[in-house]
């Protein structure tokens, strides 16, 4: 029983981007904002479902192209309504195509080599952005933006840029 209960908290960790010793992000009862609903894209080949923001594995798999609504983003996780339940899918694997709503919501990035990061706060990716640029806007999670950006969700301080 501890060998699966390491392992199972071992999988979270690795899953949730643990970096020194504290969840990369938002507290469990901690909700993003969105401004949905909207859809996105699968980009991977037999995506998983899963039954919460980096829950257990339902069966269900989504595929390159598929179109699904989204409802929320927790976590770095789309919630999104399949069949008769909700699943879950990593925004690793999808991008967001377009709102329901006739206007798009923006983060205008206000600085130059804005770093795009993995989580609030967290490690740098290599994405740079620069006064001007346009980014659709998919959450805040305290001073920072949650953005689409190449089909990955990443995160900006908005400290150098703001929501239109």
């Amino acid at each position: 029983m501890k060998s699966f209960i390491t392992t199972l908290f071992l999988l979270l960790a690795m899953t949730c981007n643990v970096m020194a010793g504290e969840l990369s992000g938002p507290k469990s009862n901690e909700v993003q904002e969105v401004t949905g609903p909207f859809t996105i894209i699968i980009t991977g080949n037999g995506v998983i479902g899963r039954d919460g923001p980096g829950g257990v594995d339902t069966g269900v798999r989504f595929y390159k192209g598929q179109k699904l609504t989204c409802y929320g983003l927790e976590k770095g996780w789309y919630k999104v309504k399949y069949g008769n339940g909700v699943r879950w899918v990593s925004s690793e694997y999808a991008k967001v195509e377009s709102t329901t709503s006739a206007t798009i919501t923006y983060v205008v990035i206000t600085g130059n080599r804005v770093i795009g990061r993995t989580s609030p706060a967290g490690a740098a990716t290599s994405y740079r952005f620069n006064r001007g640029d346009k980014l659709p806007y998919l959450g805040k999670q305290g001073s920072w933006f949650n953005v689409e950006y190449d089909g990955k969700s990443l995160w900006v301080s908005s400290a150098y840029s703001y929501v239109q």
